[in-house]
C-alpha cells in the first residue's frame, strides 16, 4: 500500500482531520454537528489507543498464520525474507536492528537455514524511504545472516524493492534463478496475511508455491491486563495503526484480484 495513503487513513490522522472538520463546522455555525463530530473523533482516537483494541486487531491477523518453530517448519527449496527488519546503518556503518520485533525475521531465516529447511535464502529489501543513499536493506540482512552462520554462497539479494508488491515482483526472478519451486515466506505474523496474498497473486502461474513462515508475533500469548486494557497509550495507537494498514492492504489486494 502507498505509504502516503496509509498515513492519511491512520487512526491518528483521521482523528486530526475529524477535529479540524469539527472546528470548521462550529465556525460556520453548525455547533451541534461540530460537537458531535469532535466527540466521535476524540472517541475513535481514544479507542484506537487502548491496549484492548490494539491487541484484538493484531490477534485477528496473527492467528491466521501463527509462528512455527524452525525445526517444525516444512522443507522447501528457498527461504524468502522480506525487508522491514533493519533500519538505516548507523556509524560506523553497521546494520541497525531498529524496527523492534521485526528483526526476528532475520533470526528466523537463519534458524530455518541452520535447521536444513532450505538450501537457498533470498533477501528482498531496498533502501528505506528517504535513505536512498545508503546500502539496500538486503545487504544489511545478508551481513547479519553471515554472522549467524549462513554462507554468502547460499544467499541471493534483491535490493530495489520499496514495498510488499515490489518484494514479490522483483524476487520472483531470483527464486526462478535458483530453481526453487517451493519457498518459505518469512515476515512478521501481523504482515503475513497481506504479504502472502500479494505473493500468491504475483507468483500465480509461475509454478512456485509460497508457504507462510511467520515470526515475531506480538499479540499471541500477550492478552492485555483487564485493569489497563482501556487506558490509552502511544504504543497501542501505533500498534492499531499498523493493523489498520494491513487490513486496508488486504482489501486492496482483494479488489485487485477479484
Amino acid at each position: 500500500m502507498n505509504k502516503f495513503v496509509g498515513g492519511l487513513v491512520s487512526p491518528l490522522m483521521l482523528a486530526l482531520l475529524g477535529g479540524l472538520l469539527a472546528l470548521l463546522l462550529v465556525w460556520r455555525g453548525w455547533r451541534r454537528a461540530g460537537m458531535v463530530l469532535a466527540l466521535l473523533a476524540l472517541g475513535g482516537l481514544w479507542l484506537a489507543s487502548t491496549p484492548w483494541l490494539a491487541w484484538t486487531l493484531a490477534m485477528s491477523l496473527e492467528t491466521r498464520y501463527p509462528p512455527v518453530p524452525a525445526q517444525a517448519s516444512p522443507v522447501a527449496d528457498a527461504v524468502l525474507v522480506l525487508g522491514g527488519a533493519l533500519g538505516a546503518p548507523r556509524p560506523p556503518a553497521q546494520p541497525h536492528l531498529g524496527f523492534g520485533a521485526a528483526a526476528d525475521r532475520v533470526w528466523h531465516a537463519a534458524a530455518l537455514y541452520r535447521a536444513g529447511k532450505a538450501r537457498w535464502v533470498v533477501l528482498s529489501g531496498g533502501s528505506p524511504p528517504g535513505s536512498e543513499n545508503v546500502a539496500p536493506e538486503a545487504e544489511a540482512m545478508a551481513e547479519v545472516l553471515r554472522a549467524l552462520g549462513v554462507p554468502a554462497s547460499a544467499m541471493r539479494l534483491e535490493g530495489r524493492s520499496r514495498n510488499t508488491l515490489e518484494n514479490a515482483l522483483l524476487s520472483l526472478a531470483l527464486v526462478r534463478q535458483v530453481g526453487a519451486r517451493r519457498v518459505l515466506l518469512v515476515t512478521s505474523a501481523l504482515h503475513m496475511p497481506r504479504a502472502l496474498a500479494v505473493f500468491q497473486a504475483v507468483f500465480a502461474g509461475s509454478g512456485v508455491t509460497v508457504v507462510p513462515a511467520a515470526t515475531d508475533a506480538e499479540a499471541l500469548g500477550d492478552e492485555p491486563e483487564l485493569r489497563t486494557a482501556w487506558l490509552p497509550d502511544a504504543r497501542s495507537l501505533e500498534w492499531s495503526s499498523r493493523s489498520v494498514k494491513e487490513y486496508l492492504g488486504l482489501a486492496q489486494v482483494w479488489m485487485a484480484t477479484n
